[in-house]
C-alpha cells in the first residue's frame, strides 16, 4: 500500500488524539465492567501461569489485557489500556480503509470523525472485551484486501497486501472466533471473482467497468492465495497459543492444541442462562435493544450513578441503513466496486448472526456491522457531491455536526459520568432502552 507522507502524519495525529479521548475518565467504572468479569481474571491467570478458566475463547485478546495489567497494575487502567490502544488502532484503520475505498483525503477524514461520533467505537475502546481487539485486526485485514483490488499494483505488491490481510485475519480470529466470518467471506469473494473472470473469458467480452475488475489478480496463482489467505492466518492463529506451553499441565503434546479447539467449540454451544440485556439480531439495526455495560450507584444513600450504555448514535444508525441500501443500488446499477465492498461486508458482519448457533446474544454483536455504516454514509455524501449536489458540500458538515451534537448529548451515559440516580431516564428515548 502506498500512503503519502500526509497520510502517515494524519494517522499519527488521529492515533494520538483518539488516545487522549479514550483515556480520559478510564478509571470508571471502578470495578470490572460487564464481560471484564470473565476476561480480566483470565488475563491474570496467564500472568501467573495458571490454568485458564475462560477456555471458550482463543487467547490473544486476554493476553493483550494481561499486557496492560503487567504495565499498569491490577486496576481499571490496567484492564482497559490495551483496549484504548486498539480503539485508536481501529480508528486509523477506518481512515486507511476510507482512503482505499473512496480515494480522497477529505471524505476519509469525514468518515473517521463520523466513526468517533457513532459511539460504538468510543464505548468499546474503553472496556476490556475481546471484540475491541478482534475488530482492530479485522479492519486492517479489510484494508489489505480492499487495497489488493487495485489492478495498478504489481504481483509482488498484491502478494504483500493479501499476506498482510491474512496475518490480520489470523490474529483477529485468535481474539474471537467471529474472525472466521470475514475470513470465509474474503475466500468466497475470491472464488466468485475467479469464476466470473473464467465465465467472461469463455462466454463474454471482458469489460473494464465491471465491479470486480476482469484483470484483477491476473498473475496470482492459487498457490499464492493458499499461502497468503490460508497458511499465514492459520500459523498466526496457532502462534498465539504458545503461552500455554509455559502453563503447567496445559499442553502435553501437539494434539492438545487441536483438542483446545474442540473444547472452545463445545463451550460456544453450551446453554447459557438468560440475561436481562440479551437481544436478538432483529433488534440491533433499529436500535431497539442496546445494552448497559455498567450501572453503578454511588454514595452511601446511592443517590448518584455512573452508567455505561453501548448505544449507537441514532442519527448514524438509522440513516446509515438508507445509505447501505443506496450502496446496494449503486452496485447493481452502476457496478461501483466501493459500493459493493461496503454493502458486502456490512451484510457479512450482520447477516451471519442469522445462522451462527448462539443461544444468547447481545447488541455488541452488531459492533462490526455498525462500524460499516460510516463508510456507507461517506460513500453517499462523496458521490452526491459530484452530481447535482456539487454546490452543497456543506450538507455533509451539517450532518457531521448533528452527529457530534448527539454524541455530546449521550456522552454522560457513554463515559460513566456521575449523574443523579434517576436522571438516566432523560436519555431513554424508548422503554426498551432501559
Amino acid at each position: 500500500m502506498r500512503f503519502s507522507k500526509q497520510t502517515v502524519v494524519t494517522s499519527l495525529i488521529l492515533f494520538f488524539l483518539s488516545q487522549i479521548l479514550f483515556l480520559v475518565n478510564i478509571q470508571f467504572p471502578r470495578t470490572v465492567n460487564f464481560d471484564e468479569f470473565h476476561y480480566v481474571p483470565s488475563a491474570k491467570q496467564f500472568i501467573h501461569l495458571e490454568p485458564n478458566h475462560n477456555w471458550e475463547h482463543p487467547p490473544l485478546g486476554k493476553l493483550l489485557i494481561a499486557a496492560g495489567i503487567q504495565v499498569f497494575g491490577d486496576r481499571p487502567i490496567g484492564w482497559r489500556f490495551m483496549s484504548t490502544l486498539f480503539g485508536s488502532f481501529t480508528l486509523v484503520g477506518v481512515y486507511a480503509l476510507a482512503l482505499v475505498l473512496l480515494g480522497a483525503q477529505g471524505i476519509a477524514l469525514w468518515v473517521t470523525l463520523l466513526t468517533v461520533f457513532n459511539q460504538l467505537l468510543y464505548v468499546q475502546a474503553r472496556i476490556g472485551m475481546l471484540d475491541t481487539f478482534m475488530f482492530g485486526f479485522l479492519i486492517w485485514a479489510l484494508v489489505g484486501f480492499c487495497a489488493s483490488w487495485n489492478v495498478k499494483y504489481t504481483l509482488k505488491e498484491s502478494r504483500k497486501l493479501l499476506a498482510f490481510s491474512g496475518l490480520m485475519l489470523g490474529f483477529g480470529t485468535a481474539c474471537k472466533w467471529f474472525g472466521i466470518i470475514p475470513w470465509a467471506a474474503i475466500l468466497l469473494l475470491i472464488f466468485l471473482v475467479r469464476l466470473l473472470q473464467s465465465w467472461q473469458t469463455t462466454f463474454a467480452n471482458p469489460s473494464k467497468e465491471d465491479w470486480y475488475r476482469p484483470n484483477l489478480w491476473r498473475d496470482l496463482r492459487y498457490r499464492d492465495l493458499t499461502i497468503t489467505l490460508g497458511v499465514i492466518p492459520i500459523v498466526a492463529y496457532f502462534f498465539t497459543f504458545i503461552p500455554f506451553l509455559f502453563i503447567p499441565g496445559a499442553i502435553h503434546n501437539v494434539f492438545d492444541f487441536f483438542i483446545m479447539q474442540y473444547q472452545m467449540w463445545d463451550g460456544q454451544l453450551r446453554v447459557v442462562s438468560s440475561h436481562p440485556y440479551m437481544s436478538q439480531w432483529t433488534d440491533w439495526a433499529t436500535l431497539r435493544r442496546p445494552i448497559w455495560y455498567a450501572f453503578d450507584k454511588e454514595n452511601s444513600d446511592k443517590s448518584w450513578v455512573r452508567g455505561v450504555l453501548l448505544l449507537g448514535n441514532p442519527l448514524i444508525m438509522w440513516t446509515g441503513l438508507v445509505a447501505i441500501a443506496i450502496c446496494l443500488r449503486d452496485w447493481l446499477r452502476y457496478k461501483n466496486w466501493d459500493a459493493f465492498f461496503i454493502f458486502y461486508f456490512y451484510s457479512v458482519f450482520y447477516a451471519c448472526w442469522i445462522i451462527i448457533p448462539r443461544k444468547i446474544s447481545f447488541y455488541y454483536y452488531y459492533y462490526p456491522a455498525g462500524m460499516m455504516l460510516s463508510f456507507a454514509l461517506g460513500y453517499v455524501f462523496h458521490h452526491l457531491e459530484y452530481g447535482q449536489w456539487a454546490k452543497h458540500k456543506w450538507a455533509r458538515w451539517v450532518y457531521l455536526s448533528a452527529a457530534f451534537g448527539l454524541f455530546i448529548y449521550f456522552f454522560p451515559i457513554l463515559a460513566g459520568l456521575r449523574i443523579p440516580v434517576n436522571s438516566f431516564r432523560d436519555w431513554m428515548w424508548f422503554s426498551t432502552w432501559i
